[in-house]
């Protein structure tokens, strides 16, 4: 014998099927509240205000309720309905794969000028990069980091601490504002090595610079201390790269000091333009001159007086060819 239960649902669950889900049931009540809304007296622009939806959205979703149920109210799939095909054969793959896998550290530019000039090919880069990325995701070839130790991608950095990531369109407006710090590697002939941290003012171009043996981050921040001293003005905050120079004591000293550290996404150099602008103009005008002992005393005694003659003396044409101290002096005189 069967037997069949007469319980009635509950009345809140008469419109919502169990096997809906709860992004369904969600859309569900929003159009139940913009109905009660409506039945209060509420407008109808106060209304979709309140279930945060536009007017298109909540008439589609009323329309397909209404057709289909809670089935309607099921989220989409946004894929495209026509997916591009490839623009290159078989044969073109092959030559790819077997020229990549020939020399595993190529790009897709040195295939793209291989594959046009010895096999008469008329792929454009991109498409030779679109069949490259096609033989990664199938795990036919390897990618050029594998055969350079990195086995892991470089994992994203996480800021959990003082520093923070340099958003885009940041842009020193005052005198002190984003002082761009940097680092750099300095070889002799001898075989003698230094590691350079510098800091300019993106502003008026007034730049600091000394060297240290090695580039930690407790040398940043015995740097930082020598920055403030030597800037005739108050830092309010700085940027700098993601070498692991500016973490841990830097952060830290940076954090003391309440002075706000950002740092910049990866690869984008160009950022701290100023400084990097500078580091070329020591890197030429500086080093390849110094003729003094190979001991780090030495060498910042030569570069203080560098140092004095760049801000004081060397015209820049960044600022119509005064010096940084004398721009500076008629930015201070304006005020």
């Amino acid at each position: 014998m069967q037997t069949k239960s007469l319980r009635i649902k509950p009345y809140r669950s008469w419109a919502i099927d169990d096997r809906s889900s709860a992004e369904a049931i969600a859309r569900l009540k929003r159009l139940a509240l913009f109905e009660r809304l409506r039945s209060e007296g509420c407008s109808t622009e106060t209304s979709l205000t309140a279930i945060a939806c536009s007017k298109a959205t909540y008439y589609r979703w009323r329309k397909r309720y209404q057709q289909q149920g809670c089935a309607g109210l099921e989220p989409r799939s946004c894929h495209p309905r026509n997916h591009r095909k490839p623009q290159w054969s078989k044969h073109q793959q092959q030559q790819v794969l077997h020229l990549r896998r020939k020399f595993p550290l190529w790009g897709k530019r040195k295939l793209w000028k291989v594959l046009a000039r010895d096999h008469g090919f008329t792929l454009s880069i991109s498409t030779v990069g679109r069949i490259v990325r096609k033989l990664l995701r199938l795990k036919r070839i390897k990618p050029a980091s594998f055969y350079y130790g990195r086995v892991k991608p470089k994992r994203q950095r996480k800021f959990k601490h003082h520093a923070k990531r340099w958003q885009y369109g940041m842009k020193a407006k005052q005198l002190g504002e984003l002082i761009q710090i940097d680092h750099m590697s300095v070889s002799f002939t001898e075989g003698f090595q230094l590691k350079e941290f510098k800091a300019t003012c993106p502003i008026t171009g007034t730049t600091i610079m000394r060297t240290y043996s090695r580039a930690s981050s407790r040398n940043a921040k015995r740097f930082l201390a020598y920055l403030r001293q030597q800037l005739p003005f108050e830092i309010i905050s700085i940027q700098v790269d993601g070498g692991s120079e500016f973490r841990d004591e830097f952060e830290t000293a940076c954090e003391e000091q309440t002075l706000p550290l950002f740092v910049l996404p990866p690869r984008k150099p160009k950022w701290n333009g100023c400084v990097e602008r500078a580091n070329g103009t020591t890197r030429y005008e500086f080093y390849p001159f110094y003729e003094g002992s190979l001991t780090v005393a030495a060498v910042n005694n030569c570069l203080a007086e560098y140092q004095h003659c760049y801000n004081h003396y060397r015209p820049h044409d960044g600022i119509g060819l005064e010096t940084p101290m004398s721009y500076y002096q008629q930015l201070t005189q304006a005020a």
